[in-house]
């Protein structure tokens, strides 16, 4: 999950996959040399990565052990990835240890080697402590390939973030911390007693710090090369110059011999060993966590390293495929001694610049690596482990998570949201667990915290906002004597915004906001366009809070329901809201408030659904005189519309403007769908359409029936018509029109305020 065994998951997140077939790669497949030697170059190039993450793997054990985990790590890379690159279909399945898992196959090491009846001293008991964590490779495997099986294949990604970067940051402190005796080149013999800075070589520190700093500035300043190989080598020159020069320096201790070959599998013969049997019941419960811990992290590793590998060569891989071929390819490792297997985006990259593509590249880069082995083993035995320390302490700052860094760096540049802050917090108690009680533990508490965070957070933000219908009316215009009435009416109608998923955690505080209601209130309008979910309980305790209000006289509305969303199904899915149809239910906030005020306009004796306003009695017509309204009504055409018919549609030349007396009209936007947005809706007494005709442009939106309607046109040629030959007609018309204009800018103002839109 670094630069130099995976990609950083802030990176790896944002990629997308592309979109050409599973398999197909857009770079020409290479011919079989170029191929192996492609592979062998990948491998050679991250040889230095492997060899430090096997020396991290077994170091708990001690020196005669530790060794060890180098055949383990090459166990991994070869035979767990030439397993992998035989049956993996991801366009570069490559596959070896990485850094996370090889610490927590180390963390449970600790574990095995603290059992009282555990004696480091001896072989049988080393041993059985190597079998047991051998067979948790094994069971991580088996559990992966299951995930894949079942269709889990990202499963592992919905692992909180908080969660998975206070991991992260515990792995890197982790691997710092157990680099520390290697870097002061103490004797893994000589930990145990005394002072650590008694005994701390000088120049093996020198020597760690110098390969540390300039494996990072190998990898900063030249990123297509392989820094670690880079380090290693100025390392290793540095350190055969020291001795040359100065023979009786203490530059720390070598590797040590290596076993000459690969181990076999005699695993199930180890694990029947009565100390190695009883050794496995003490521990079952660390031993399976610790396996399901390495099944999701090596999952989660595999999944984003293949979208960085997709992202490259424009491919697509099927998750679920890869995770049983690493499953099968962990199971093999296992058996063999090998550490846990994980899809490695470094190693893909380097084997692409080298000219590898696809399978046979990965196996040679398999095969590269037992070679290397086999070959250069009395070699690698002579390395230097300060300069290993260096190469993995720049490994573990590359492992910091960088969303940690953005919060921090939010929260420095003054933006102290609660969020961030619950974030780091969470990020703060994995981190700490993990570094103090290990892995298992400091996942486990992190995802409790993660759900106590939703929950709370849930449960806080559930109502986005609180008003009443005076601070934000509905859409529809009114005549003036039913908006005066409206005026006051409309702090009878109150609306709740809801935000999140109205769940068993949240339900209650939607009770209580119902409790507080105002004893005057008479609507409640609960607005769901920004709630996620519904689950059984708040289908439920909707229900219920739909009766208890209507026995206390207040009618509840729920906008952003219909028959057909998501939120009415799941309602009448869980056995609520049954009965049709429903006049309670509404496609937004805005057509639940007209209900509402139209239900109080008809309380007080206002038939708003068929009234007929007289012509002279309209907006345009204000303080004209009888005579006047009969000259000017000559000079309008009546129309007469079906419920459904339109007035005008979007771009229709802006030649006239309507005057409404009977139905009515809403201005609509131009698209499909079930809810249409309405800009707004006209009632009868008012005129539409003079915006446009006056300022010459076309028609914005459609115009349409909502009932049978009954409307006045007057053209821009009759208006100019009766200012030539009515001066004084023509003015108040002007005033009447410029006046009913400022009164719509004055509401849409009011409205633009209230609800931001």
């Amino acid at each position: 999950m670094s630069r130099a065994d995976d990609p950083p998951l802030a990176l790896v997140e944002r990629l997308a996959l592309a979109k050409s077939p599973p398999g197909e790669s857009v770079h020409a497949r290479a011919p079989w040399p170029r191929e192996i030697v492609a592979g062998a170059v990948a491998s050679v190039a991250t040889l230095a990565v492997v060899l430090t993450l096997g020396l991290l793997s077994f170091a708990p054990l001690g020196a005669a052990v530790s060794s060890l985990g180098v055949t383990a790590a090459f166990v991994s890379a070869t035979l767990g990835g030439g397993v992998y690159a035989l049956f993996g279909r991801s366009a570069m399945p490559v596959g070896g240890p990485s850094s996370a898992t090889a610490l927590i196959v180390a963390a449970l090491a600790v574990q095995l080697a603290r059992d009282p009846a555990v004696s480091l001293s001896s072989a049988r008991d080393l041993a059985a402590i190597l079998s047991l964590l051998s067979a948790t490779v094994i069971l991580m495997g088996v559990m992966q390939a299951g995930f894949g099986a079942l269709g889990f294949g990202r499963l592992a990604k919905f692992v909180p973030q908080p969660v998975l970067a206070g991991f992260m940051n515990g792995v890197a402190v982790l691997i710092v911390l157990s680099q520390l005796p290697s870097l002061l080149g103490i004797p893994a013999h000589d930990l145990g007693s005394g002072s650590w800075l008694d005994k701390a070589q000088p120049f093996a520190l020198g020597l760690g710090l110098a390969t540390a700093v300039l494996t990072g500035l190998a990898a900063t300043r030249w990123p297509r090369l392989p820094a670690p190989l880079i380090g290693l080598t100025a390392g290793l020159t540095g350190y055969t110059l020291l001795k040359a020069s100065f023979p009786g320096l203490s530059l720390g201790e070598a590797i040590g011999p290596l076993p000459d070959a690969l181990p076999s599998a005699d695993l199930a013969l180890r694990l029947m060993a009565p100390e190695t049997a009883a050794l496995g019941l003490r521990h079952a419960a660390d031993i399976l966590a610790t396996a399901l811990i390495l099944a999701l992290i090596s999952s989660l590793e595999s999944v984003l390293g293949a979208l960085g590998i997709d992202q490259a060569m424009n491919t697509r891989h099927d998750a679920g495929h890869e995770l049983i071929a690493l499953g099968v390819g962990n199971v093999v490792a296992g058996f063999f001694g090998g550490l846990p297997l994980v899809l490695l985006r470094s190693r893909a990259l380097a084997t692409l610049r080298a000219g590898g593509r696809g399978r046979r590249a990965a196996f040679a880069g398999a095969v590269g690596f037992g070679v290397l082995y086999l070959l250069c083993g009395p070699a690698l035995a002579l390395l230097p482990k300060p300069v290993l320390a260096g190469i993995m302490v720049t490994i573990a700052f590359g492992l910091i998570d960088r969303w940690t860094h953005q919060l921090v760096g939010q929260l420095r540049a003054g933006e102290r949201s609660a969020e961030a802050k619950q974030s780091l917090l969470v990020v703060a108690i994995v981190c700490g667990v993990t570094i103090w009680q290990g892995f298992v533990i400091g996942v486990a508490v992190g995802v409790l915290a993660s759900l106590l965070v939703f929950i709370r957070s849930m449960n806080r933000s559930l109502v986005r906002a609180r008003f009443n219908a005076a601070a934000r009316p509905s859409r529809r215009l009114y005549p003036p004597d039913q908006e005066q009435f409206l005026a006051e009416a409309r702090r009878l109608i109150e609306l709740r915004e809801l935000e999140g998923a109205l769940f068993f955690g949240s339900a209650d505080r939607l009770a209580v906001e119902a409790d507080a209601l105002d004893p005057g209130c008479r609507y409640l309008i609960v607005d769901f366009k920004r709630v996620s979910t519904i689950d059984e309980s708040g289908a439920v305790l909707l229900q219920q809070l739909s009766g208890r209000l209507r026995r206390r006289g207040i009618s509840l509305l729920m906008s952003g329901v219909t028959e057909k969303n998501a939120h009415g199904v799941r309602l009448r899915a869980f056995g609520c809201f049954r009965e049709r149809p429903r006049d309670d239910w509404f496609p937004d906030a805005d057509y639940a408030t007209e209900a509402a005020e139209q239900a109080l306009l008809s309380e007080a004796g206002t038939d708003w659904g068929d009234v007929r306003v007289p012509l002279e009695a309209c907006t345009l017509f204000r303080a004209l005189t009888p005579p006047q309204v009969t000259f000017v009504r000559e000079h309008m055409e009546p129309i007469r519309l079906d419920p459904g018919a339109q007035l005008f549609r979007q771009n229709d030349p802006a030649d006239r403007l309507y005057v409404l007396t009977r139905g009515s009209i809403s201005i609509v936007a131009n698209a499909g769908g079930e809810v249409r947005q309405r800009f707004v809706s006209f009632s009868p007494g008012v005129m539409l359409g003079e915006t446009a005709m006056l300022d010459g442009g076309g028609r914005s939106a459609n115009a349409t029936a909502d009932k049978e309607a009954e409307i006045y046109a007057l053209t821009i040629d009759s208006l100019d018509a009766i200012v030539r030959t009515q001066p004084e007609i023509g003015a108040r018309l002007h005033r009447n029109i410029a006046t009913h204009l400022s009164d719509r800018l004055r509401r849409s103002t009011a409205l633009q305020s209230t609800d931001g839109s």
